[in-house]
């Protein structure tokens, strides 16, 4: 049961937006204090969006982590493609405030800095929200002389009339205590939405899932983990330990023989890794077993995208 608050608290969504790996996931974990989001250093490693919840002496701050904002038309592009972006912008609408994340330019950017298109688009789609919004500007650490931001913040400033601007490093948790104290202020006065034992709405077997997504587009390289998918056939908790079996998806046969590898040595890889990240996460031991199958054409199937979780039910 949700707790009563006193009228001052103060509870509501805020969606983290931004275009592809910016840092969305790596910030929700690092505010959240537990990895329920997969981070990569590809681009366009969300596909769904995820909620987390964090509790504060007086707030309720629930996040939505959104798939990386890009534009869903294009050369290359696929129905899941436009499915991703349709997860961010519906987010934009059904949110109570914003958290836009843009990435720390290099000195050499810093030097000349224009904002680029598809911050130009992310700035836009923020701006037909008409909600409050928070700018941050993530991974500064990478970016030595800190004085190099003072023209980037100029520019970013006037494309919008955020409520603050923070620089931050969501790796190193660099100023995110406050980033959070800004995010409290956006939310609107009210009762707690969730439990204060709840931390997501994703089940633990779909985070199961994409911890097994996470290691293929860790390990493996060009357009494989783009092509695939990850669906959970068996979660049996047995009390003391819990057995998976899951299906990695492909686009096509060379991909599958990519993703076995040699002798198996792949895909034995990428489960002993994401084994070891579920049973993190469930803090008990995980017995996984993976199979990998063919479904050719999936990233442009309406049906296969609903039924591995791309779709309205």
């Amino acid at each position: 049961m949700v707790k009563k608050r006193s009228p001052e608290f103060r509870a509501g969504f805020v969606a983290l937006i931004g275009r592809p790996n910016v840092g969305k996931s790596t910030l929700l974990n690092r505010i959240l204090g537990e990895k329920i989001a997969i981070a990569t250093p590809r681009p366009q490693t969300t596909r769904n969006r995820i909620v987390g919840v964090r509790n504060f002496e007086g707030a309720q701050l629930v996040l939505v982590d959104t798939p990386g904002l890009h534009r869903p038309s294009g050369r290359g592009r696929t129905k899941l493609n436009s499915y991703m972006v349709g997860e961010a912008l519906q987010a934009l609408g059904d949110v109570d405030s914003i958290c836009a994340i843009v990435e720390a330019p290099t000195a050499k950017e810093a030097e000349a800095y224009r904002i680029d298109v598809a911050t130009k688009y992310v700035i836009d789609e923020i701006k037909a929200a008409n909600k409050p919004a928070v700018l941050v500007i993530n991974k500064v650490d990478l970016l030595r002389n800190k004085s190099l931001l003072l023209p980037v913040l100029e520019k970013l400033q006037a494309a919008h009339e955020w409520r603050a601007i923070i620089p931050i490093s969501a790796k190193d948790g660099d100023n995110v205590e406050r980033l959070e104290v800004e995010l409290t202020k956006l939310l609107p006065v009210g009762e707690a939405i969730f439990p204060e034992e709840m931390l997501t709405d994703r089940a633990e077997r779909w985070i199961g899932a994409e911890f097994i997504r996470e290691q293929v587009f860790l390990l493996t390289r060009q357009e494989v983990p783009y092509s695939c998918a990850v669906s959970i056939d068996t979660w049996e908790e047995r009390g003391k330990d819990v057995m998976v079996e899951a299906t990695i998806h492909v686009d096509k046969e060379a991909h599958k023989r990519m993703i076995v590898g040699e002798g198996g040595r792949m895909v034995r890889e990428i489960g002993s890794r994401a084994r070891h990240e579920i049973s993190q996460l469930l803090a008990i031991p995980v017995h996984l077993k993976l199979f990998v199958r063919v479904d050719e054409g999936w990233t442009e199937s309406a049906r296969t995208l609903r039924e591995l979780g791309y779709g309205e039910e």
